[in-house]
């Protein structure tokens, strides 16, 4: 499998499984239904009741006063009022999926970060195997050197302390990719036996794809921008509460042998305690609008320190690899091959050929990592501003 099909195949996998994303739908699920019962007419209320001048001892339909009834009444919002609080509640469903849009470019972003670390692994993991297993060849050499005279007794400890040394380090190692690869797993919701093939290595990277990436491309200044949206709504709704309710009723009651009585009525809620109750949630809700506006602001800010530290890992690691290909890495390989050619003919010690294959596999590890950094800083760019191919968000 290609480098860029490995790491599509995890994001795809992510975004298919992930609990956290399975719990933001299930929060915008809710949303949708709770937002029409916040618009919706309060239940009516149905009433009975008996009544008469002398009740009980006057029998109905004898008494004019007398008589059963049984009355419906229904409180009306005054005008706009339902409109406003259905408002208000659809705007908790644009805030949520404003976070599962951030969710699902974070997933990606980390998922793609995932599977850069392990690649860093599996490349400082061949290293260290490769100086392991160049050290087993050297050993019985240097064994017959010691047993003849030809090396001193240093050499073969010198040997065997760094080849303890290495093994501990890729003991090491194994045990920090297997709790890498748990983690992964855990995002994904698998078992780790069931995780696509990681070792296919990074895709290539695109400079263009990530150079006109603003922070207000971030998800993040959306996510704030929607709770701006929402909490504007509710400071509209709230100042609109202060409005008084109507309450329509009808009364039908029962006289027996003479004609029925009907009852029509009318009622206005009286504001007393408004100061108390509605102004305050008023003065509250415009509280907590200003208080979205300056996380906005704050949004803003941070996805820019974002966008920025991103953009100057991406640039470092990018002058790092340069360095290393260029530089250090070959002097590092050629010092080694020349360590080894020294022991081999007598003119280098065990020391010496020990500390050159060290730097070379120390040198090729630290290439791995910045090749990492670089593309773990790319794909978050690309990720956080919704350009990630897998996302499919249409964007340029």
């Amino acid at each position: 499998m290609a480098a860029g099909a490995a790491s599509d195949a995890l994001v795809v996998l992510a975004l298919a499984r992930s609990p956290r994303l399975a719990a933001l739908a299930e929060g915008i699920a809710a949303a949708r239904e709770a937002a029409p019962a916040e618009g919706a007419l309060p239940d009516p209320m149905l009433g009975f009741s008996a009544r008469g001048e002398d009740y009980p001892g006057a029998d109905i339909g004898e008494d004019p006063m007398a008589m059963a009834a049984i009355e419906v009444s229904q409180t009306l919002p005054w005008p706009g009022k339902r409109g406003r609080r259905q408002s208000a509640a659809e705007a908790r469903i644009g805030i949520a999926e404003a976070e599962l849009v951030a969710m699902r470019r974070r997933l990606a972003s980390e998922v793609r970060a995932a599977y850069a670390e392990q690649t860093a692994i599996d490349a400082s993991r061949r290293a260290l195997r490769a100086s392991i297993d160049l050290l087993d060849l050297l050993a019985p050499s240097l064994a017959v050197r010691y047993e003849t005279g030809q090396s001193g007794q240093r050499d073969l400890i010198e040997l065997q302390l760094e080849r303890l040394r290495l093994a501990a380090e890729l003991d090491d190692l194994e045990a920090r990719g297997a709790g890498h690869l748990a983690e992964l797993a855990a995002m994904l919701d698998v078992a780790v036996a069931d995780l696509p093939p990681l070792d296919a290595g990074l895709p290539a990277i695109d400079d263009t794809v990530v150079a006109d990436i603003a922070p207000a491309d971030l998800a993040a200044a959306a996510v704030a921008e929607a709770r701006v949206a929402g909490a504007r709504r509710r400071a509209e709704a709230a100042q609109g509460e202060g409005s008084p309710d109507i309450v329509l009723g009808a009364e039908y009651g029962w006289r027996d042998a003479l004609p029925p009585m009907v009852t029509a009525r009318v009622g206005v809620e009286l504001p007393l305690w408004q100061s108390r109750k509605q102004d305050a949630l008023a003065r509250a809700a415009g509280h907590e609008h200003a208080l979205a506006e300056a996380e906005r602001r704050e949004a803003l800010a941070m996805a820019g320190a974002e966008v920025a530290g991103l953009q100057a890992r991406l640039d470092a690691a990018q002058r790092q690899i340069v360095r290393l290909n260029t530089g250090s890495l070959p002097q590092a390989a050629l010092a080694a091959e020349s360590a080894r050619a020294g022991y081999a003919t007598g003119d280098a010690g065990v020391a010496e050929l020990v500390g050159a294959l060290r730097r070379l596999a120390e040198t090729r590890a630290m290439l791995a990592e910045r090749e990492a950094d670089r593309y773990t800083a790319w794909a978050a760019l690309r990720a956080l501003a919704g350009r990630d191919p897998v996302l499919q968000e249409n964007r340029p």
